[in-house]
């Protein structure tokens, strides 16, 4: 961590100089995920696209030769925030995953060594109340791409080491050995090159189940009227089975201190293979008076969980900060009032030591932690719980040819690597989207400018209008919105 590099943010309106460029950016928002198909692979570069400085373009013999896009594509991943689905109650509400016996780590892997990349392999065998469950193989690690096998059948993809991947094993046996083989291909380590990694090829990977009547994933809003909160948590379930379900999509929601402060159910009955919204909604009296902030974290605890055939199947704990966060007229604002921000950049490396990190900066006079690229789950929990704002970054941290603002030159101004930019932008806001400690987001390291860039940026600000957008290596361009 570079704890003597302090910035301060002055929250002055930015001259926004939109280029003439900008008109020739397709209108079209098509899904990240899909732009990393077939035709995303061709290498073509848009013909009509202008350089960043509206300059004519360079005869395509002028530039080098076009960088190979990643062979590893996103394929079967889950693309939602990340939780932990929980069987037990106490377990749910101490986050403790390791006394929950529907987590299962892994990491008595065999490693063999292939002119194509390093296959790690494990046998597992499922417990047996997995036996009409989904489960799921949750992957982190420094390597780029992977590619997941499970029994034989190929079962996802994906790309990006700073955003775990999820992919579901669905052709398990629960009480006999299942084969998982985990291939990490000697792919391209783009577009994260400029970051030294010593991260372990594989360094958390576990296993856990959902019911098939399940949270699919949700969307948190809690803001404040008054003296009182309103929660509004729109919940998308999925029903696995073949024929029509009806179960009940329960909350409840406890105070800073500990005290229940609402619950309720919605009953809903889901057609066969299908995923529907619940809104969940709730006034919470005084929370208007606990909002949340760096300076005063009171961090309500929410808990979602399904009933069905009068059992509960399992709980999903989320942080709530209640209050609100803005972007506006160059400055943000937390609750309504502008923040100065302090932000120190940030690695995290164990839970305990970002606490004692956090209380020191904290000391120090920081308020806001801003990582190169994605962190584990428990950095933002924890920056939750202690007070401390998150400028969340994309990992995209590419020194090629970052000076070289031809189209095709730098890879941030080459068309063809969109899809790859916008697959990174679309997993961290997913992943960590409903976290109230998220103040800003980034949308790269030094990376060089241009066209994707300024695709990544417009795919934020429309998601997610009313935080700010940053990217420092923007130069003067529009596709910042603090000058820093």
């Amino acid at each position: 961590m570079k704890s003597n590099n302090i910035f301060i943010i002055s929250f002055l309106t930015a001259l926004l100089t939109v280029p003439t460029a900008l008109a020739t950016i397709p209108a079209d928002t098509t899904s990240p995920e899909s732009t990393t198909g077939k035709a995303a692979k061709t290498g073509a570069h848009a013909p009509t696209v202008s350089s960043p400085n509206n300059e004519t373009d360079i005869a395509a013999e002028t530039l080098p030769k076009p960088l190979p896009l990643p062979e590893t594509e996103y394929a079967g991943r889950n693309l939602r925030s990340e939780f932990m689905s929980y069987t037990i109650r106490r377990t749910a509400t101490a986050g403790d995953r390791n006394a929950e016996w529907n987590y299962l780590p892994l990491s008595d892997f065999s490693v063999r060594h292939t002119p194509a990349g390093e296959i790690y392999s494990t046998d597992v065998e499922f417990p047996e109340f997995w036996a009409d469950r989904i489960v799921i193989l949750h992957t982190e690690g420094g390597r780029n791409s992977h590619t997941v096998t499970f029994n034989g059948q190929t079962e996802g993809s994906s790309r990006d080491s700073g955003i775990p991947s999820e992919i579901e094993l669905r052709n398990g046996t629960p009480r006999s050995t299942n084969y998982i083989e985990i291939g990490i291909p000697a792919d391209t380590r783009e577009p994260e090159s400029a970051l030294d990694d010593d991260r372990q090829p594989l360094s958390d990977c576990f296993l856990y189940s959902q019911p098939r009547t399940r949270i699919w994933d949700y969307e948190v809003s809690a803001t404040t009227e008054g003296d009182d909160g309103r929660l509004v948590v729109d919940v998308i379930v999925e029903n696995d089975y073949s024929t029509p379900e009806t179960f009940g999509v329960c909350f409840d929601i406890f105070s800073p201190d500990g005290k229940v402060e609402e619950y309720g159910i919605r009953e809903i009955t889901a057609a066969p293979k299908s995923r529907d919204t619940v809104r969940l909604t709730a006034t919470i009296y005084g929370a208007g008076k606990r909002r949340w902030s760096a300076r005063n974290p009171q961090t309500y605890t929410l808990t979602l969980f399904i009933r069905h055939g009068g059992r509960i199947l399992e709980y999903v704990p989320v942080n709530i900060g209640f209050g609100s966060t803005e972007y506006r007229d160059g400055n943000i604002y937390r609750n309504g009032e502008p923040v100065e921000i302090r932000y120190a950049e940030y690695a995290s490396t164990t839970s305990e030591a970002l606490r004692k990190d956090i209380n020191r900066l904290k000391k120090e006079g920081f308020n806001t932690l801003w990582p190169q690229r994605p962190q584990p789950y428990w950095f933002y929990d924890i920056c939750d719980r202690m007070g401390m704002y998150v400028v969340d970054q994309a990992n995209i941290n590419t020194d090629y040819r970052t000076d070289d603002p031809r189209i095709g030159g730098a890879l941030s101004n080459d068309p063809a690597w969109l899809g790859e930019y916008l697959a990174r932008i679309e997993g961290m806001y997913m992943r960590t989207r409903n976290h109230p400690c998220i103040i800003a987001w980034s949308t790269g390291g030094d990376s060089g400018n241009g066209y994707n860039m300024y695709k990544a940026y417009m795919w934020l600000k429309k998601k997610d209008p009313a935080r700010a957008v940053l990217y420092r290596a923007a130069d003067g361009q529009w596709n910042n919105d603090i000058k820093l």
